[in-house]
């Protein structure tokens, strides 16, 4: 039986409150052939020192001179990684016992250029784990052709923009260059839109082996960016662009696109009604017509009606009517469910 050598690196950034459940998983990890890379990024908390009392021979460590950011400090790992393949879990994030055999058999069977795993998002509230939600694909098994409609289906699901449920083979990342770049948001995206142009094939494992930990802890899922909207509308030409090279575009594609610039356009018109934007109401109106309603894609997507799924048409009626004053309205009222109705939030978005 194959026995893979897997690298995982971990970008560690104020994470002390997790390394214990972490180590303890890595312990006793019945999968033994891997190469633990734990890169310090600078944290103000004990992280550093906890890595540091980490004994496990299969370890690196290393400690960032300067906070470099989490997609930079993947690249540092990457450059000592000496796994066939490589992982980045993240370091407050949990995986199944059976993940590296499963993935090992995988690769014994296929040898992809990657393996995307399902996820099971954990939402936390003060801790307790309050809501799970597997996240599956609808295909599974290796895929070497007609990629557009299973891209579509993992980008759907949430599967693809993230690379903490995935296996690169380590020689295609270092051939091509392919390397994390720093932004504020969507780095990951990025990253796998360089890394799926480059392959020939990819395995999905369809099984929820890595546990997504959500909390309300000011991630950078959660916290205001004041670029987050044009880094998103830039994941819908990336996106498109993937297609572009590895099948065509066709309805899916389409639909895909025109409700995530929906709920895109949604998301940062609530962003901007938090607290942290410092945005007057007549301060968020004056946004969404300089930065929704005067892009050069917003017709195009808006001539979409036809693709519209149930939940985006009431807001899909205010962007084609340009109602910025109700938009704002609805986005405070989104706000507003989301603080206090958290995991009720979490189901109508889903």
């Amino acid at each position: 039986m194959k026995n893979t050598k897997f690298s995982l690196i971990f970008a560690c950034y104020n994470v002390a409150q997790y390394l214990d459940k972490l180590f303890d998983l890595l312990a006793t990890q019945p999968y033994q052939n891997i190469e633990i890379i734990f890169v310090e990024d600078c944290s103000t908390d004990s992280t550093k020192e906890k890595l540091q009392r980490f004994n496990d021979p299969r370890m690196k460590l290393l400690c960032n001179e300067n906070n470099i950011g989490a997609a930079e400090s993947r690249n540092e790992g990457i450059k000592i990684a000496t796994g066939e393949y490589i992982g980045f879990p993240d370091p407050d994030d949990l995986f199944d016992s059976t993940l590296l055999s499963k993935v090992n058999h995988v690769i014994e069977q296929y040898h992809p250029d990657i393996i995307s795993v399902g996820m099971q998002e954990r939402y936390e509230i003060n801790g307790d784990v309050s809501y799970v939600k597997n996240i599956l694909s609808q295909y599974t098994g290796l895929i070497n052709h007609d990629f557009t409609d299973i891209l579509v289906d993992l980008e759907e699901s949430f599967l693809f923009g993230y690379t903490n449920n995935k296996f690169y083979h380590t020689e295609l990342i270092k051939k091509y260059g392919i390397f994390n770049e720093h932004q504020a948001l969507k780095e990951d995206f990025e990253f796998n839109i360089k890394a799926f142009k480059k392959i020939s094939n990819f395995y999905i494992l369809n099984e929820p082996l890595y546990f997504y930990m959500k909390r309300n802890n000011g991630s950078l899922t959660s916290k205001f960016v004041a670029d987050y909207f044009p880094i998103h509308m830039q994941t819908l030409d990336s996106f498109k662009s993937l297609i572009d090279k590895k099948g065509y575009i066709n309805q899916n594609v389409n639909r895909l696109l025109v409700n995530r610039f929906i709920r895109y356009c949604l998301s940062a018109i609530e962003r901007n009604s938090s607290n942290q934007a410092n945005m007057t109401f007549l301060e968020q109106k004056m946004w969404i017509k300089n930065y929704i309603f005067e892009l050069p894609q917003y017709d195009n997507y808006l001539s979409l009606s036809n693709l519209i799924t149930p939940k985006q048409k009431l807001f899909y009626f205010l962007l084609k009517n340009k109602m910025s004053f109700l938009l704002v309205l609805v986005a405070n009222f989104v706000k507003l469910v989301k603080k206090m109705f958290p995991i009720l939030f979490v189901k109508l978005k889903n």
